[in-house]
């Protein structure tokens, strides 16, 4: 697939998306920005500020107290949600064109697995809104309770570029589900999806302020959403540091519902009963490298047992091969690009950083680069490293693996632990025993056992400690977006 040729047949809509119409920003600035394919200009989507961000809020909350959704039926708000998610099917190619042009994650990664699975949630989240139940409390014979769940009201989400409109979707998914109105904040390196997706809400019927888009800068517009007092909850998906940002934010204005996914450094542990080495190391290359290691979930610290450790690192060798980066567009290639030249830069960074420290370094020879000015990686393992290196204990958010030895079961979850991260892990063992006390052990919000990121929308995702508060997916995701209320019933004899 050529870049020109296929987005030269899109209009491309650059400007925000508010109160049911797309329009500039007040102040007339726009994001900068080059391809991290091959270095164009990128250029022209409006930069939105605090006085677009007071109109969106505005709007959203008008809409929220006529009632015309959030008093609307679940039955209705359902109908709605199926109708675009049906939508988005049929415009998946532009969908995922869009975000591949923008983050040179490759064309094919987005299209036959991230537009699907955003879909898949959309779905997942109108089918069970009406299956959700409030409770009864009986007392006696002259008084009972209701315990129901209401929408918050206006919420703020603020979404990433590593994976936009999946991310986009597991919010608002049980957001909009629940009656809230939504002023969503993509990210500057991934906007023109979600503006491209705010057309769609009301091809589907959504009514005009239910769903904004603003995009803008994070320092500017996503702290002026997070500051908003009229913005009753705030969801944010990003690094560590830029959600304890949020949660300070909060504080300082109404003490808002805060939600956070945070970074991860996720602990793969390959134990001594082990006997599946081939399997393991080829799901951790599918899981670590398949969008340039820019996953928060990704598994990048490897903690093998002493009497594997050179038999998997063999094998890991062998499956990076696979996913040596490429051109995005190319139709046969499951790679692309990091997102950008200062990403690119960052992880470069902690390669160097590797080969300064005396580790030893490991990266793909494949070496496929398409383009002068494209921002690729090798897929890059780091071994004999000591284990309180910056490179074991930070989030990289690239394609770097680091691979650790344990003595035993034991030390693997102590090293595991010693982490500020605690989004998702693994362990690959023979003995269940052994599986069971792992997983209960190490502290992580998901954990998989001979497995890894092959959970589905009916399972919680977020983490604990600095990976974030709250989670996506799921049933219980209603619960983020919505506060409990109860009311006290007495009835006269």
């Amino acid at each position: 697939m050529n870049v020109q040729n296929s987005i030269g047949k899109l209009k491309i809509e650059k400007r925000a998306y508010i109160n049911g119409k797309y329009v500039n920003a007040i102040g007339g600035e726009v994001i900068e920005k080059i391809s991290p394919i091959d270095g164009t200009d990128l250029s022209g989507i409006v930069s939105c500020k605090k006085e677009d961000i007071n109109l969106a809020v505005k709007a959203a909350k008008e809409a929220f107290e006529s009632g015309v959704w959030s008093r609307s039926t679940h039955t209705y708000r359902k109908e709605v949600l199926l109708c675009l998610a049906s939508l988005m099917e049929e415009k998946r190619e532009i969908l995922a064109l869009l975000d591949t042009y923008e983050t040179g994650r490759a064309y094919k990664n987005y299209y036959e697995d991230s537009i699907p699975k955003a879909i898949e949630a959309l779905r997942y989240f109108a089918e069970s809104i009406d299956k959700y139940y409030d409770m009864a409390v009986p007392a006696d014979n002259t008084e009972f309770g209701i315990i129901k769940k209401v929408p918050l009201g206006v919420v703020g989400l603020i979404i990433p570029w590593n994976d936009p409109m999946v991310v986009a979707a597991w919010k608002y998914g049980p957001a909009l589900a629940m009656g809230n109105s939504v002023v969503l904040k993509p990210a500057e390196q991934s906007s023109l999806s979600a503006i491209y997706l705010a057309g769609l809400t009301k091809e589907a019927g959504i009514p005009d302020g239910v769903f904004n888009v603003v995009p803008g800068y994070g320092e500017i517009a996503g702290k002026e959403l997070a500051l908003h007092k009229d913005v009753r909850g705030i969801f944010f998906t990003g690094s560590s540091e830029v959600g304890k940002k949020i949660m300070t934010y909060a504080g300082k204005s109404n003490m808002k519902k805060v939600g956070l996914e945070c970074g991860g450094k996720g602990p793969y542990i390959i134990t001594d009963s082990c006997s599946n080495i081939k399997e393991s190391a080829k799901v951790l290359a599918d899981n670590m490298f398949y969008n340039q290691g820019q996953i928060c979930s990704a598994p990048s610290k490897v903690i093998v047992a002493e009497r594997k450790y050179d038999e998997f690192l063999n094998a890991l060798k062998v499956e990076c091969e696979r996913y040596v980066p490429g051109d995005p567009f190319d139709d046969c290639n499951n790679v692309g690009c990091v997102v950008s030249r200062e990403q690119y830069n960052k992880v470069k960074g902690y390669i160097d950083e590797g080969f300064k420290s005396g580790a030893e370094i490991y990266q793909a020879k494949n070496v496929k680069k398409h383009h002068k000015n494209a921002c690729c990686i090798q897929p890059t393992i780091i071994s004999c490293i000591d284990e309180k290196n910056r490179l074991v204990t930070e989030e990289i958010f690239g394609p770097v693996v680091v691979v650790l030895k344990a003595k035993d079961t034991y030390d693997a979850v102590r090293i595991a632990n010693d982490s500020n991260y605690g989004l998702a892990g693994a362990v690959w063992t023979d003995d269940l025993n052994e599986a069971f006390y792992v997983a209960n052990s190490v502290e992580t919000g998901l954990f998989h056992i001979n497995s890894y990121g092959n959970d589905d929308n009916r399972a919680p995702f977020g983490g604990v400690k600095e990976s974030g508060l709250g989670k996506d997916k799921s049933i219980y995701a209603f619960d983020e977006y919505s506060d409990l209320k109860s009311i006290w019933v007495h009835i006269r004899r």
